[in-house]
């Protein structure tokens, strides 16, 4: 049965041209600026294992807020996956972050369990620039 062994989210994943899986900008936590917000682009790069030639696998993404609420894209190009090899390649558009706290991303893939990346969201304080004489 397919499972995912390991998931990371990043700003940008892909197949080198000698089919080398790479990951940049892994993101463990977001220090934003202000809140509300919409993050451009992120990347889940997961890789799936024990699939068998000819096998088909259903896939699922979701996004759970700190308080709980599931956030689906609202347009067709907020979310686009891509099969490379051995590697499933999520990326998501328009991430909307409304509040400070943990986010949830959660990736399954079949009927395995479903594998959480959990993503702390912190505000960061404005500096304060004082004038120089």
């Amino acid at each position: 049965m397919a499972s995912i062994r390991w998931a990371h989210l990043c700003e940008l994943a892909f197949l080198d041209n000698c089919g080398r899986l790479c990951v940049i900008g892994v993101t463990t936590q977001m220090a934003v600026p202000s809140l509300p917000l919409a993050v451009r682009q992120l990347m889940i790069a997961a890789h799936v294992v024990d699939v068998r030639p000819g096998d088909e696998v259903s896939f699922g993404v979701s996004i759970a807020t700190p308080m709980g609420i599931s956030m689906a894209p609202d347009h067709a190009d907020g979310l686009d996956v891509a099969v490379a090899g051995d590697y499933l390649l999520i990326t998501m558009r328009d991430i909307p972050l409304t509040e400070e706290g943990v986010y949830h991303v959660l990736l399954t893939v079949g009927a395995s369990a479903a594998m959480v990346l959990d993503v702390p969201v912190l505000l960061t304080s404005q500096r304060v620039h004082a004038d120089v004489h």
